[in-house]
């Protein structure tokens, strides 16, 4: 987990191809490995581009494709970690479905309270 959020969290600026293909990867066939990456990433940098990346990439397709089993853990970590909740604030609903989207919003609207 460590080292995929570190090679994700260290690839040369527009340079997606291969992180962004192994985290995509995660997401469909071991998604608690893919939240324990994204959530390391969020602990291991504080850089807002990059944060703002995962959050319109991976994060949202992880919720588009397993929101509905995860909301409750997302949900969970948030209220303990602002950090979550800033980044959920850059989600957009794409393909998650909208009882997960309200719980988003939800946590959105406390992301910097």
């Amino acid at each position: 987990m460590r080292e995929n959020a570190e090679a994700w969290i260290t690839k040369r600026k527009g340079d997606w191809t291969d992180d962004h293909e192994r985290l995509a990867g995660l997401i469909h066939s071991a998604p608690d490995e893919a939240l324990a990456t994204m959530f390391g990433i969020m602990q291991m940098t504080d850089d807002q581009c990059l944060l703002g990346d995962l959050a319109a990439g991976p994060l949202e397709d992880f919720l588009g494709v397993h929101g509905e089993a995860y909301v409750d853990t997302i949900h969970t970590l948030a209220l303990e970690h602002r950090r979550l909740r800033e980044v959920l604030d850059g989600v957009w609903q794409g393909a998650m479905p909208k009882r997960v989207w309200h719980r988003i919003e939800i946590l959105k609207q406390s992301a910097f309270s």
